[in-house]
């Protein structure tokens, strides 16, 4: 993990929280999220997986790429973003949330809540 560069802890900082806002803007309404909302989840848990992965946190970055893949399948046409999947996905930003949190109060990796990656790979 850099511990050092304190630009690039600094852009991690906003633009996690800025992604993190937008999926649970999205997912919150309770409707169906329409293919274009389907592709702007998808790019901010990729976002989301790219930047946790260049800092090290590993435990983020799995469960992003885990949301990532279900959101893969509902592009594809595989799977609909329905109640369960959508609480999936929300479950998923708090499980980030917390993570986001202990990665820039000690700059250091959160591993991935074993449950929540669990849920996330049955979906996906």
């Amino acid at each position: 993990m850099l511990e050092e560069d304190d630009a690039l802890w600094g852009e991690f900082a906003a633009e996690s929280e800025e992604h993190l806002d937008t999926i649970e803007a999205l997912l919150a309404s309770g409707a169906a999220p329409a293919a274009e909302q389907v592709n702007t989840l998808f790019r901010a848990f990729h976002s989301l997986k790219g930047m946790s992965d260049a800092l090290g946190a590993s435990g983020m970055k799995h469960v992003a790429h885990a949301a990532e893949d279900i959101l893969g399948q509902a592009r594809g046409g595989k799977l609909a973003v329905d109640a369960t999947v959508a609480g999936a996905l929300l479950a998923a930003v708090d499980g980030l949330r917390r993570q986001r949190e202990a990665v820039l109060a000690a700059k250091r990796d959160l591993p991935a809540e074993p449950a929540l990656l669990a849920q996330l790979q049955r979906i996906a």
